[in-house]
């Protein structure tokens, strides 16, 4: 269990984590249950962020973008990346195997640069919106937000099927079961008892990209990619983000 949630801190952050040289085979499907952990971590460095800008009494713009950018750096712009392809993928091919060779490009297209200008807009101008009330609700967005997204990310990857015979995201996608989604549940308590009214509508807007996501990539690509699930992961934190906005500024 502790190497599983090793295997998850390492797969989704740049934190350093010592791994072994051959992971057990079952290693990374397991980590699943730790997505949220992740997710918690990634949060305390926001948080900690947070008291800083507002401890300068930096502007609420400039706060939001140091606040995104620290994110970013966080996670490697891993989810950015699955984004961005997802996006030209959809953007740019007319059958699935056309937009999954699209997908693979290390290219970035025009779709998938609009995308990210769009995401990271979004995420700045909420958590803009945040850091002006500051207080709690700040700081328990600042931990929701990712924490909820990266369980959203796990569940789309049960039940569901890989497209290709080998990618980043064959050794999550079809593999994680229930078990490792009821662990990781339970990771989601400590939100719950914090603030469980605004914890649970969180939590429920973050999942609203992974149940479309199952849906539109099953059709137009033949199943879930890791791109896919990158990019459920950061419009995941956008929604729940916007859902904390319009529970504590509006």
């Amino acid at each position: 269990m502790l190497l599983a949630a090793r295997i998850a801190i390492a797969f989704l952050t740049i934190l350093p984590v010592r791994l072994p040289a051959e992971l057990p085979t079952d290693g990374l499907r397991r980590s699943a249950a730790f997505f949220p952990l992740a997710g918690w971590l990634i949060g305390g460095f926001l948080a900690g962020g947070a008291w800083l800008v507002v401890w300068a009494n930096l502007p609420p713009l400039v706060s939001a973008v140091l606040l995104v950018g620290l994110g970013a750096w966080l996670t490697r712009g891993l989810h950015l990346d699955g984004l961005a392809d997802l996006l030209d993928g959809l953007g740019g091919g007319q059958t699935p195997e056309r937009r999954l060779a699209i997908m693979k490009d290390s290219a970035i297209g025009a779709f998938g640069v609009i995308g990210l200008v769009l995401l990271l807009a979004m995420k700045t101008a909420c958590l803009a919106a945040l850091v002006v009330n500051g207080g709690n609700p700040l700081f328990f967005a600042l931990f929701a937000g990712p924490m909820a997204a990266r369980w959203a990310m796990a569940t789309l990857a049960c039940g569901t099927q890989y497209p290709r015979e080998i990618g980043t995201g064959h050794a999550f996608v079809g593999k994680v079961g229930l078990r490792e989604l009821a662990l990781g549940g339970l990771l989601l308590a400590p939100l719950i008892w914090w603030n469980w009214s605004a914890g649970l509508i969180i939590l429920g807007a973050a999942m609203l990209p992974a149940l479309w996501l199952r849906f539109k990539a099953s059709r137009a690509l033949g199943g879930i990619t890791g791109d896919v699930l990158g990019a459920s992961c950061e419009l995941g934190e956008v929604c729940g983000w916007l859902a904390a906005v319009l529970l504590f500024t509006v």
